[in-house]
């Protein structure tokens, strides 16, 4: 019987015991073929708004309906033999999740790209990195300085192209004043090399008393450039004890005094320059003092800006290293009662909604903990309220389990665009529903989002929702019917290696309209299933299905004979199946339906059964025996009467199914040590002479 309860099963009562951790790379394995997770896990990225996801692609999310971002997956660096006709576009392993900014080249990134690069996001880097674009902006301004003598220019441009930067010198640099600049102006400009010289050789009170002199400079380039300088010197001093011997940072040891006047100068070189040449560096290192003071209110302020003003050119770094730099400063480990940004808000609460420690029940105490810190949010939330009833609702659906609750919260119109926040609304929709057991109304609700889908991995997340529902209450001929909304390719080819009934199987093979990579596995499955469930006569004729031109894959079903393999010879498997139907017992007929799992496998190469929560795993249609090799080779060994060379290979082969580990990769059967040296040994004394018994020199 097909059991009939929603995908979801149960809502999890599990709250994080420990402190929650932004993103990072903690390995998994392949996609699962479900919508909702408990915890982090980056190769189960989903594209709404879930608690599972990394808080960078939350983020990126969001950022795409704004506008500020375009996102895709991107599959090209994949060799095809990882990707299985089976492997499910969403969920997705988030290292194949690509963005650019509009109008960026195609090669603008990716979220994973920037994220292998922490330079920006834990600091500005060597300061000596600004010192070519240093040279050419002194040049320049030296040229274009009204009344300063042609000598003198000469003179300085030399003097500061002559100037090493030398950002790891251990002792204070020794440097001498250009000679023969007799302008007062020509002074100023000497004076701005000893400044630049003392600040890339580490003396900043120097550099300090160098830049403020030339603070109300005549001349404007001096005068704003010696102002940024100050808030760069006192930056650059706030943090000289932060790093430790390894490069690691021990945030304690910042200078708060230093950084007090370091926010001041920035602050002050903003006002009076709002749009000048170093506005945007001076926003992003104001953004690393609130980081390094803990200011989190004002640094998630500054992100919120800096993303705003993203599309407007005044940035100095791009939205993927804003995303990155947030993950690394903000996101991190965050207090949430600093935090008065309704996106950053939301990044965390959902962060905080992940499952951690599931060893531990969630008491109601925690419970009600999580609510009352959603509840003290709402007033931070009055610029988006449905963002806020929307994380009321990831409570209720993942937290409480109070799927109606959630429902009362979420529009019920998706009205006539799906952004990814009005997806993720009617995705937990979906979830509730779900929960609540309203199967009609949740089909119903899938069915009409459908053609709404147009961002990327929408569609495919919808059809996943809709299989997976259709599945699980016994509805898998839907998922088949002509005009099915369920045309992705792997979600089809789940269902037909895992839970189609034999006719569904037929069906799908005859069909002319079906895929023909679908209709191959559904064949594949239908004849594996027969062979090694003893369908022998229903094998037979429906050998009749492989095509004239058979792929690859079906080759094996196909072949007139395997030939030799490692030496032992096999009829094709239209006779072992007639010699099975006329007994059972045939030794050389059981070791080839062995040699066709041991070769070829099952499934389409997927030997593992999926979780009975997700896509494939209810209850199949059409039940297999759990068919072992190991089975076969224990009835050969068994069967003193199997010919000689028939009964060798099976003492051979069911040696080397622990080779080398000692692990059975043959079946679930414990096979004691002492067993397998006494097949090694009647291998030997038995059948000296045979192949596998030359080619054996030990057991495992």
């Amino acid at each position: 019987m097909p059991r009939k309860f929603g995908f979801l099963g149960f809502v999890f009562l599990f709250l994080s015991s420990s402190v929650a951790y932004a993103s990072g790379d903690f390995g998994c394995g392949l996609p699962r073929g479900s919508i909702v997770f408990r915890a982090y896990a980056s190769c189960n990225s989903v594209p709404f708004l879930s608690p599972s996801n990394d808080t960078r692609l939350n983020l990126e999310l969001l950022l795409i309906d704004s506008g500020k971002l375009t996102g895709n997956l991107n599959l090209s660096h994949q060799y095809p033999a990882q990707r299985g006709l089976d492997q499910l576009m969403v969920p997705f392993d988030f290292e194949d999740w690509e963005l650019k900014e509009p109008g960026a080249p195609a090669d603008n990134g990716n979220a994973n790209s920037a994220a292998d690069s922490n330079d920006y996001a834990e600091g500005e880097g060597s300061r000596c990195k600004s010192d070519g674009g240093g040279i050419a902006a002194f040049n320049k301004a030296v040229n274009a300085a009204a009344g300063l003598p042609k000598d003198d220019a000469t003179i300085l441009i030399a003097a500061r192209g002559a100037l090493v930067a030398n950002c790891d010198a251990k002792t204070k640099p020794n440097w001498t004043p250009p000679q023969g600049v007799h302008s007062a102006l020509g002074r100023e400009f000497a004076g701005y090399i000893a400044g630049a010289s003392a600040f890339y050789g580490g003396d900043f009170p120097a550099a300090l008393s160098s830049f403020n002199s030339l603070k109300n400079s005549a001349n404007p380039w001096l005068k704003e450039t010696s102002r940024y300088m100050i808030g760069r010197a006192m930056l650059n001093s706030a943090q000289l004890k932060i790093f430790g011997e390894f490069g690691d940072l021990k945030l304690e040891n910042v200078d708060k005094s230093n950084l007090k006047v370091t926010e001041d100068a920035f602050s002050t070189y903003l006002h009076d320059f709002p749009n000048g040449v170093y506005a945007a560096s001076a926003r992003g290192l104001l953004r690393r003092v609130y980081w390094l003071g803990g200011d989190q209110t004002k640094l998630a302020e500054a992100f919120d800006r800096a993303l705003g003003d993203a599309d407007k050119g005044i940035n100095n770094v791009t939205v993927l290293e804003l995303v990155q730099e947030a993950d690394a400063k903000l996101l991190g480990s965050v207090d949430v009662e600093q935090i008065q940004s309704p996106r950053f808000l939301a990044i965390i609460d959902l962060m905080q909604m992940r499952a951690g420690d599931e060893t531990l029940a969630s008491s109601p105490a925690n419970v009600s903990s999580v609510r009352a810190s959603l509840e003290a949010q709402k007033a931070r939330f009055v610029k988006d309220p449905a963002l806020y009833d929307y994380l009321l609702a990831v409570f209720h659906v993942y937290i409480d389990s109070k799927p109606e609750e959630a429902l009362a919260l979420l529009p019920n119109s998706p009205g006539q665009r799906l952004s990814y926040m009005a997806f993720s609304q009617q995705i937990l929709r979906v979830l509730a529903m779900d929960a609540s057991h309203q199967s009609d109304a949740e089909r119903k609700l899938l069915l009409q989002l459908l053609p709404l889908a147009k961002l990327p991995l929408e569609s495919e997340q919808l059809q996943l929702a809709l299989a997976m529902l259709e599945e699980h209450t016994g509805h898998v001929d839907r998922v088949f019917a002509a005009g099915s909304a369920i045309q992705d390719k792997a979600i089809r080819t789940i269902l037909v290696e895992h839970t189609a009934s034999a006719e569904m199987l037929r069906q799908r093979i005859k069909d002319p309209k079906e895929a023909r990579d679908v209709a191959d596995a559904g064949l594949y499955a239908l004849l594996y299933k027969e062979l090694t469930g003893g369908k022998y006569q229903a094998f037979q004729s429906d050998l009749a299905l492989i095509p004239a031109h058979a792929s690859e894959f079906l080759l094996p079903f196909a072949a007139a004979g395997e030939g030799k393999n490692g030496g032992y010879r096999c009829p094709s498997l239209k006779d072992v199946a007639a010699a099975l139907q006329r007994d059972g017992n045939d030794a050389r007929s059981l070791m080839c339906v062995g040699e066709l799992v041991r070769l070829h496998g099952v499934h389409y190469e997927q030997d593992a059964e999926p979780p009975k929560t997700d896509l494939g795993g209810s209850d199949s249609l059409f039940p297999d025996i759990n068919f072992s090799r190991m089975d076969n080779y224990l009835k050969v060994i068994a069967n003193k009467q199997a010919e000689a060379d028939s009964r060798a290979y099976a003492l051979a082969r069911a040696v080397r199914c622990y080779e080398p580990s000692g692990n059975s990769d043959c079946g679930t059967q414990k096979i004691p040590t002492g067993t397998r040296k006494e097949w090694f040994q009647i291998l030997h004394k038995e059948y000296p002479d045979s192949a596998w018994a030359k080619s054996l020199k030990y057991y495992w």
